[in-house]
């Protein structure tokens, strides 16, 4: 996809954060920045490497996680359409490596800005110090939740919150893998929790389904 297809008024759209702040800005970035897509389930950045650079998503969703050296993994949050991971934007501001993995869910749209680039226009726009600060506050948020989760809450009730939460219409569809990989638990967990909730009456399962017996 040509970086013109990537329209002024689509990306205005997506960021409306941009709609105050200078043409020359927009220009710039769409002039200087990188599109790429990717279907669901590829691997966007691998912890310890470089990022190529701020990260903004235009459409879909991507997972940001860690990974324990046997394999575990845990959900950090997920960032949609319009907003950026602000561990990707400090790892640039500071020079670092990235801390953390991330793996597009759906099919996802991305525009990358330059590290040369972002560390100017961070400094000098209004509009990019904005948008960082509004993400630096809602992905500390999710994370602090989720720390508060892991700590505090009973594996049980973390799952039920979470199928709860994923779930339309009382149904979920997702692997006892996925599910495990967004808990930061084993799979052997969750399988054994689901099928105590199947015998409490909480749940039906079938393949890859949860179903809530009480919406």
């Amino acid at each position: 996809m040509p970086m013109s297809a990537i329209t002024r008024d689509r990306f205005l759209d997506i960021f409306p954060v941009f709609q105050r702040g200078p043409q020359a800005l927009v220009n710039d970035i769409l002039s200087f920045s990188q599109y790429m897509s990717a279907p669901p389930n590829t691997i966007l950045q691998r912890e310890g490497e470089y990022s190529p650079g701020l990260v903004l998503v235009l459409s879909g969703e991507k997972r940001i996680f860690k990974q324990s050296g046997t394999g575990k993994e845990i959900t950090l949050y997920n960032v949609v359409a319009g907003e950026f991971c602000i561990i990707n934007a400090m790892s640039l501001l500071s020079n670092t490596p990235y801390p953390a993995n991330a793996i597009s869910i759906t099919n996802v749209e991305l525009l990358i800005i330059p590290p040369d680039k972002f560390r100017e226009y961070i400094f000098k726009f209004e509009e990019m110090q904005s948008l960082m600060f509004s993400f630096i506050s809602q992905n500390l948020a999710d994370v602090m939740e989720l720390i508060a989760e892991v700590v505090f809450k009973r594996m049980d009730d973390r799952l039920m919150d979470y199928i709860i939460e994923k779930s339309e219409d009382g149904r979920l569809s997702a692997t006892h893998q996925t599910i495990a990989n967004e808990l930061g638990t084993a799979r052997e967990v969750v399988s054994r929790l689901l099928k105590d909730f199947e015998r409490r009456g909480l749940v039906i399962l079938s393949r890859n389904c949860i179903q809530l017996t009480n919406i």
